[in-house]
């Protein structure tokens, strides 16, 4: 995501945008949000196209209030800043979900065009970290994405350098309201979107979202509970 479409994304949620940017880890971005309007005059193109850090574009976009609906049964996929006059089901996505789906610059595009043509990468037989969410001693639990099929208890998955490994313990149950979250998670499935508990090996942390692991095998677990 470039810093002009972090700036034409959030504009209408300056508040939000300020205040990640006062952190001192993102003081270079804040002056030049300071001196936006000289910067934009000079149609500086070095600062406008800079592509941003993830984890800043990601900080302002988990603040957003914003929603956005995606058409994820046309091919290519319809991404729209409002509701569109058609039977076709829908998710309804916020901004988060379309940085790391698709990337942040289709916020900024789809607010300006109103609608916007996206399409998931193709991963083949790996599988897509979209949000995880560190549990204390119980594991984590994570959005992944697989283009075929889907992970079973057992299952471990690994980063591309065989670095960091991690084992599934379960597809979880969990009893979604209102009804709208249980929707959006029926809906997430449809499109190979699944929500898994995994347990890290060896010190292993937490995958990193958009990061792309891969299935090494599958090991039987007699009493999952026991690894905690």
């Amino acid at each position: 995501m470039k810093f002009w479409e972090l700036i034409a994304a959030f504009r209408n949620e300056t508040d939000n945008l300020k205040s990640v940017l006062q952190q001192q880890r993102w003081r270079k971005y804040q002056i030049c949000y300071c001196n936006l309007e000289a910067i934009q005059a000079m149609q500086d193109k070095r600062i406008l196209d800079e592509d941003i850090p993830f984890q800043l574009a990601k900080e302002v976009c988990e603040l957003s209030e914003l929603t956005f609906f995606l058409y994820y049964r046309e091919e290519p996929h319809r991404l729209s800043k409002n509701k569109l006059d058609t039977d076709q089901p829908f998710e309804q996505l916020s901004p988060y979900d379309i940085l790391v789906r698709f990337g942040g610059a289709f916020i900024a595009r789809t607010i300006e065009n109103g609608v916007s043509e996206v399409m998931p990468g193709v991963i083949g037989n790996d599988i897509e970290v979209l949000a995880v969410y560190k549990l204390t001693n119980i594991g984590m639990m994570a959005f992944l994405r697989m283009d075929n099929g889907f992970l079973k208890k057992g299952d471990q998955i690994g980063s591309l350098d065989n670095l960091r490994q991690w084992t599934v313990l379960e597809e979880p149950f969990i009893l979604v309201d209102p009804y709208e979250a249980k929707e959006k998670r029926e809906r997430q499935k449809e499109q190979g979107i699944r929500l898994y508990k995994i347990l890290p090996m060896n010190g292993s942390g937490k995958p990193q979202e958009t990061e792309i692991l891969k299935l090494y095998r599958t090991i039987q677990l007699a009493n999952p509970g026991s690894v905690f």
